[in-house]
């Protein structure tokens, strides 16, 4: 924070990127909420893939699981804001009524299943399960950081009308009551088993260490680490990606940048293209239409060989929205007119998550003041310069991604898209390893 206030002081504002959010209004059914296949019904972008685990192994465990009556109702499962296959917590329904909430954290490679009656947790899921009319707030990152606790806090609204014959804001008189969920990284989090309205741990499920998590060995890794060069290989290396690369280099020659956004679905790739402005070192990648894939994109002629503060940027805020669909397989790429090209991969989740926020604010869009410091005094700091030559760039880029603690790692291309080699540095030099 100290560096963030540093940096507000000695900068002045300079539009470069913007990424929009928003809040919209949404009637949901709740039909097939019981259903044993996943269909999201919540009013905001959740990590399916940790859902859909926690699915499976409650399900092989029901009988040891349940300590209340009731049904989770998975679809209105929310994660919170994590992409981590870290956390979410479950409605438990019973006779049209949410009489429990079931929360699962994942500590290392088990996770745990407890249940809370809290009412703020009660009424919250009331709503986003039988609430008629209701829409989603803004979410509240790191409300709380205190004694080692980290809070996350989700809003929602709902429409209690004065009659119900006009049941909608648009039909008739009535009142927006908000409640929360909150989400906390802390010792409560510890308990396997009830935990009462007082916070009290009551019991247990199964033993002292959880249940394994799906694909997951010792201390919380995969027990197959994808590689850079793996993560790159749906998407990144797809024909259609590297069809999109080479149409780039096309227009380096421009004054403005100009993108793609990247929507893999069943083996093919579609493309959202985007354009900058005239003269502005940045372009616009919000997307409404759901989680992508990937963004690739072009600097032009006075514009950084490597990826810039508001790359970086960008990339943070788009993981924040839970935009992207799986970072196990999310690119970002670069093509710029020192005829270099890249691509970013989101190597550590939780350290990129911790990096990623100093670029944020606290409604999850881009801090632009602190992004343009970064590029004075960080990339100053690391010698990416605009007049530089690439080699320079690309030894002070990969040198930041590394000592930053960023989480990224940092792929070259060919110059025919072909071959990709991820960068690492051996004895203060740029290596590349090749991918296969």
């Amino acid at each position: 924070m100290e560096k963030k206030s540093f940096l507000r002081l000695c900068l002045i504002l300079m539009a470069a990127l913007s990424l929009y959010s928003c809040i919209h209004d949404e009637i949901i059914s709740s039909s097939d909420s019981t259903s044993t296949e996943y269909v999201n019904k919540s009013l905001w972008k959740q990590d399916e893939k940790y859902i859909k685990n926690v699915m499976k192994v409650y399900a092989e465990n029901e009988a040891e699981i349940k300590k209340v009556n009731g049904i989770p109702y998975w679809n209105f499962a929310t994660t919170v804001d994590s992409f981590d296959e870290s956390y979410v917590a479950i409605p438990v329904v019973n006779n049209e009524k949410v009489v429990s909430v079931l929360k699962v954290p994942r500590h290392g490679k088990n996770i745990y299943f407890y249940y809370t009656n809290e009412e703020s947790d009660l009424k919250f899921f009331q709503g986003l399960v039988f609430a008629k009319t209701k829409k989603a707030g803004t979410s509240d990152g790191s409300i709380a950081q205190t004694d080692g606790m980290a809070c996350t806090r989700q809003w929602i609204s709902m429409w209690f009308p004065d009659n119900e014959q006009f049941p909608t804001p648009e039909t008739g008189s009535g009142h927006w009551e908000s409640v929360s969920v909150v989400k906390c990284k802390s010792i409560k989090d510890e308990c396997v088993g009830v935990v009462n309205e007082f916070g009290i741990c009551e019991g247990g499920t199964g033993d002292e260490g959880g249940y394994p998590y799906p694909g997951l060995g010792g201390g919380g890794e995969s027990e197959i680490e994808e590689t850079p060069c793996q993560k790159i290989q749906e998407i990144g290396k797809h024909t259609k990606t590297k069809s999109l690369f080479e149409n780039l280099k096309t227009k380096i020659n421009s004054t403005k940048e100009f993108g793609e956004i990247l929507i893999e679905s069943n083996g093919q790739i579609d493309n959202i293209s985007k354009e900058g402005e005239s003269g502005a070192g940045g372009i616009d990648i919000s997307y409404s239409g759901g989680q992508i894939d990937g963004f690739i994109h072009s600097h032009y002629a006075g514009l950084l060989s490597i990826f810039s503060p508001g790359d970086i940027a960008s990339l943070s805020a788009i993981y924040a929205s839970g935009s992207i669909r799986d970072i196990n397989t999310f690119v970002m790429g670069v093509v710029t007119a020192s005829n270099t090209q890249y691509m970013m991969v989101i190597d550590d989740p939780t350290s990129f998550a911790a990096f990623s926020q100093q670029f944020l604010l606290p409604n999850g869009e881009i801090d632009q003041i602190f992004t343009n410091g970064y590029g004075v005094l960080t990339y100053g700091l690391y010698n990416i310069q605009k007049n530089n030559l690439g080699a320079t760039n690309e030894l002070g880029f990969v040198k930041l991604l590394s000592e930053q603690n960023s989480g990224l790692k940092i792929l070259k291309g060919s110059n025919n898209s072909n071959d990709w080699s991820e960068l690492k540095i051996t004895n203060g030099q740029v290596v590349p390893q090749p991918c296969n």
